[in-house]
C-alpha cells in the first residue's frame, strides 16, 4: 500500500470512528420536521398579501393585529418551553412527542388560507386571526420548544450539535428552496382568487406534513442530558436561570433582530408592484442553493471562530445584500446579487442559534442550576415571535400610511417608496445592529 493510499485509509477509519459522525439517513430524518416547519414559515410570509389583496382587509389593521397575535405567540412560546421541561417521560421520550404538533401547524394553516369569502369583513378578520394565532401561538411553539432538549437527548457532544445544526440546514435549505420557488409561482397563477389560495395551501401542506413526521418516527431519545433527583421543574428554577444567566437574553436579542429582518414580509408586494412579476421572486429563490455549501464549511469554521463571531460576520453580509435591494428597483441582475448576499448572510444565525441555547443550558448547569434547555428555547421563540410581530406591524402601518390599496392594480409613489425601505434599508439597519449586539456575547 502506498503512503498516499494508507493515509486515505487512515482518514476513512478516523471518520468511521468519529463519535460525532452523523449518517446521511439520520441527518435527513432529523431535518425533516424543521424543514416542514420552515416551509410553513415561508407560506405564512404571504399571509399579509392574502389578507390585503384577496380578502380586501386593511394593511394597517392587519399589521396591528399581527403584532397582537405575536404577543400571544410569545406567551405561547414561554408556556411551551415550560411544558416541555415538565413533561413526563413516555415510551417515546420526553421531548420527542412534541414533534406531533407539526400536524396541527399544517391543518390550521390550510384553514387559515381557506377563509370563507361569504363572511362579512369582521367575520374575515376573526377567521384569519383565530387560525393564525392557533398556528403561531399554540402549535408552532409546542413544536419549536422541544428542539434543544430533543437534540441534547439524541446526540452526545457539542461537536455533534454543531455538525447537525449546520448540515441539517442543507436539507432544510433544499426543502425551503423548493417551497420558496413553488409558492410565488403558484401565487402568480392563482393571483387574487380565494379558491386558488385554498388549493395552494392544501397542495403544499399534505406532502410537508407527511415529511415532517419522519423525525418523530425514526429518531429516538437515547440519553438524559442531566440526571437529577427531582425531575419536576419548579417556577423558582426558571426564575433563577433567567436571573443569573445574562447570555439567555443576549441570544434572545439576536433572535429578535433576526426575526425582524426576516419577517418584514413585503417582498411579494415588491415583486408584484415594482418588479411586476411574482413568479420571478420564486426564480430568485433558486439562488439560495448557492448558499447551501456555506453550511458545509460551518463546522470547521466553528472550530476556528466562535459561533457568535460567525453570526456577526454573516450579519454584515446580510446588511450588504439588503442595501443592494434598496437600490435595485426592477433591475434583475442587481436583485440577483442582493439575493446572493442575503441568502449567504442568513444561514449561520438560522442554524447555529440552537448551539448557543445548549451552551446556555451548560452554563446553567455549571452554575449549579437546572439546565432547562426548553425554557431557553421558549425564550428564543418568544423573541422571534415578538420580532415577527414588530416587523408585521411596522410593515402594515407603513404601507397603510403610504396609501397602499390592495384592490388597485397600481400603487402610488408613496407606497412604492415604503416597499423599497421595507425590503432594503430597514432590514439592512437591523442586520448591522445584530453585529453590534453579538460583540457582547
Amino acid at each position: 500500500m502506498t503512503p498516499k493510499s494508507s493515509a486515505r485509509a487512515g482518514r476513512r477509519t478516523a471518520r468511521g470512528n468519529d463519535p460525532a459522525k452523523i449518517s446521511t439517513g439520520k441527518l435527513i430524518a432529523w431535518s425533516s420536521s424543521h424543514a416542514a416547519q420552515a416551509a410553513n414559515v415561508l407560506l405564512l410570509g404571504f399571509f399579509t398579501i392574502y389578507c390585503t389583496d384577496t380578502l380586501g382587509l386593511s394593511p394597517a389593521i392587519v399589521g396591528v393585529l399581527l403584532l397582537v397575535s405575536r404577543i400571544a405567540d410569545g406567551v405561547g412560546a414561554l408556556v411551551a418551553g415550560w411544558l416541555v421541561d415538565v413533561a413526563p417521560e413516555t415510551r417515546f421520550g420526553k421531548a420527542r412527542p412534541f414533534d406531533l404538533a407539526i400536524v396541527g401547524v399544517w391543518i390550521l394553516t390550510v384553514f387559515m388560507f381557506s377563509t370563507p369569502t361569504a363572511f362579512g369583513e369582521i367575520g374575515r378578520y376573526v377567521w384569519v386571526f383565530t387560525t393564525y394565532v392557533l398556528v403561531t401561538a399554540v402549535f408552532t411553539p409546542l413544536f419549536l420548544a422541544n428542539q434543544p432538549l430533543y437534540m441534547a437527548r439524541s446526540f452526545d457532544s457539542r461537536e455533534a450539535y454543531a455538525k447537525l445544526s449546520a448540515r441539517s440546514g442543507v436539507v432544510m435549505g433544499v426543502v425551503a428552496l423548493a417551497t420558496g420557488v413553488l409558492i410565488p409561482i403558484l401565487i402568480g397563477q392563482v393571483n387574487k382568487s380565494s379558491a386558488g389560495w385554498s388549493i395552494l395551501a392544501l397542495v403544499v401542506a399534505v406532502p410537508l406534513t407527511l415529511f415532517g413526521l419522519l423525525r418523530f418516527f425514526t429518531i429516538k431519545e437515547q440519553r438524559v442530558a442531566q440526571p437529577i433527583q427531582d425531575s419536576r421543574v419548579h417556577f423558582r428554577d426558571i426564575a433563577t436561570v433567567l436571573r443569573t444567566n445574562p447570555y439567555i437574553w443576549l441570544v434572545a436579542a439576536i433572535q429578535l433582530i433576526g426575526a425582524i429582518v426576516g419577517n418584514v414580509g413585503v417582498g411579494v408586494y415588491y415583486f408584484r408592484y415594482i418588479v411586476g412579476n411574482i413568479g420571478l421572486m420564486g426564480a430568485l429563490g433558486i439562488l439560495n442553493v448557492v448558499g447551501l455549501p456555506v453550511l458545509l464549511a460551518v463546522p470547521p469554521l466553528v472550530r476556528r471562530f466562535s459561533v457568535s463571531r460567525l453570526i456577526a460576520m454573516a450579519a454584515v453580509v446580510s446588511a450588504i445584500g439588503y442595501s443592494i435591494y434598496g437600490v435595485a428597483g426592477a433591475n434583475v441582475p442587481v436583485l440577483v446579487v442582493g439575493a446572493l448576499f442575503t441568502s449567504i448572510g442568513s444561514l449561520p444565525a438560522a442554524f447555529l442559534v440552537t448551539v448557543l441555547v445548549i451552551d446556555n443550558a451548560t452554563f446553567n448547569e455549571w452554575k449549579g442550576n437546572r439546565r432547562l434547555e426548553s425554557v431557553g428555547g421558549g425564550i428564543g421563540s418568544f423573541a422571534m415571535s415578538a420580532g415577527s410581530g414588530i416587523a408585521a406591524a411596522v410593515s402594515g402601518l407603513m404601507l397603510g400610511a403610504a396609501g397602499y390599496d390592495g384592490a388597485a392594480p397600481q400603487q402610488p409613489h408613496s407606497a412604492i417608496v415604503a416597499m423599497v425601505a421595507l425590503v432594503g434599508w430597514i432590514p439592512a439597519a437591523f442586520s448591522l445592529s445584530c453585529k453590534l449586539l453579538v460583540k457582547f456575547r
